[in-house]
């Protein structure tokens, strides 16, 4: 990409040089050769500067992969939706573990304060009425290992696992989307730092336009060949072009800082950033049916959004599991410490079935409104691909009146910079009032404005472009 600094320095004193040699001859030929050899000079200067500064660029700059993956990985939101998906898959394993055998260990220590007795009262004997006869201790240690496993319980586990993979599916799917936004997040911090410092190029050399042509009104005024009205109106111009300057710096140095932070940088700390030489478009894409298409397939939201209702409908299902029979097995060894019985210890096993006839209500109503969720988030869904329906087609002839901007400012930048040349020979041959140049100055500047601004313009809807259609 052409650099305005460069280019517009090197024209602009060429013609202001070219023009003086030929106002030298006419009005004060020893002065203004020596000014022309300055001039000259200074130009050359500019040429060296700026090439090696722009080497030194080249070998150093970061490029936009290597600012993604930098910010990345030190973003936190980023972060805290990667340990959220983290928690979604212990919540997977948790539901899993439902389907294993659990195994207890119980044991306790009892203490009365009477020995347990039973009264005897047999009216055969009735020599042994009232008599107590005991039968437990009155302190005792009991203890036991029971292991338990479910048989059968009408789809609540299977639902349940099946409700927290979904959830696992939609946090991931918020993960992604929450890496993609970043990204295109990053992307225009990126080039905002790039616009702001062609920005600057392009006010410095306004700036330094002005200047010369300053220089110049004020020679022809000091010799009479100037009016003072043109004069005022350079100098006005030119504090209106260090007032541009300033605004464009400090510009510069908001968008520095918005990069630094992403970076994890000093705020104040100069970035080199490789520039966008030649932007390319989407070509393989740029059928309007394939992105829609690829949209609705790729973008994360759709994603989560779908997984978050099966979510909500599995859990409504496992819910009404509940009213269904649950059957399970448990089993074990125990020991109660009892002097009295003639075995305190042995194996044990048996079947349990749990079936809840009725809860008031209780069941039905808490899967009626995990049924309700489910419904909710499916129109949410529904609005969701509409409106990136909208977005896709919006990116989309964003970027394709880039492209069309994109091969109109290069032959705008020439036409300026042409203008300008006619119009100085034209004030200098008094076929011209001064506001003619001043105008063209002006025309000059917002044309390199023009094409940076188209420059970055295509490649930012070029990402917009491949965020909306869910592949950035």
């Amino acid at each position: 990409m052409q650099i305005p600094v460069f280019s517009l320095s090197f024209r602009s004193i060429l013609a202001v040089t070219t023009v003086n040699s030929a106002r030298v001859q006419r009005n004060l030929n020893a002065k203004k050769n020596l000014k022309a050899g300055k001039l000259r000079s200074f130009a050359r200067s500019l040429i060296y500067i700026n090439l090696a500064m722009l080497s030194a660029h080249s070998w150093s700059a970061e490029s936009l992969q290597q600012a993604w993956d930098v910010a990345l990985q030190r973003d936190h939101t980023l972060a805290a939706s990667q340990y959220r998906q983290q928690s979604a898959q212990h919540q997977v394993n948790a539901a899993q573990a439902n389907y294993f055998p659990k195994v207890a260990l119980e044991t306790g220590y009892l203490r009365t304060e009477y020995e347990p007795a039973a009264k005897l009262n047999i009216p055969a004997l009735p020599f042994l009425k009232g008599v107590a006869l005991p039968f437990a201790q009155d302190s005792a240690y009991c203890g036991g290992v029971t292991v338990s496993a479910p048989i059968f319980t009408s789809g609540k586990i299977s639902s349940g696992v099946a409700a927290a993979k979904a959830m696992a599916d939609a946090t991931e799917a918020h993960a992604n989307l929450t890496r993609s936004e970043l990204k295109l997040a990053i992307a225009q911090s990126y080039i905002a730092v790039l616009r702001a410092e062609h920005a600057v190029m392009v006010t410095t050399s306004y700036i330094s336009a002005v200047q010369r042509h300053e220089t110049d009104v004020q020679e022809l005024f000091e010799h009479g060949y100037a009016a003072k009205h043109d004069l005022l109106a350079t100098q006005v111009t030119l504090a209106n072009a260090r007032q541009l300057g300033l605004q464009a710096s400090n510009a510069l140095e908001l968008a520095r800082a918005a990069y630094n932070r992403w970076m994890g940088r000093p705020y104040e700390q100069v970035v080199q950033l490789q520039d966008i030489v030649n932007p390319t478009a989407i070509d393989d894409k740029s059928n309007l049916g394939v992105l829609l298409t690829s949209a609705n397939e790729q973008r994360q939201e759709l994603q989560e959004l779908s997984k978050q209702s099966e979510a909500y409908k599995s859990q409504a299902a496992s819910v009404r599991a509940g009213h269904l029979p649950q059957i399970g097995i448990s089993g074990g060894y125990s020991k109660l410490e009892n002097k009295y019985l003639a075995e305190d210890k042995g194996w044990w096993v048996g079947v349990v079935m749990k079936w809840d006839l009725f809860d008031g209500g209780l069941i039905r109503q808490q899967a009626s409104a995990l049924a309700a969720n489910a419904q909710a988030v499916s129109e949410m869904e529904q609005d969701t691909r509409e409106r990136i329906a909208l977005q896709v087609r919006q990116s989309w002839l964003s970027h394709q009146e880039a492209n069309a901007r994109m091969q109109l400012v290069n032959k705008a930048v020439e036409q300026a910079d042409e203008s300008l040349a006619l119009a100085r020979e034209r004030y200098r041959s008094g076929l011209a009032p001064n506001s003619e140049v001043l105008d063209a100055e002006t025309s000059r500047l917002q044309a390199y404005s023009n094409r940076d601004n188209a420059i970055y313009d295509r490649e930012l809807s070029r990402l917009q472009l491949q965020h909306a259609a869910g592949s950035l």
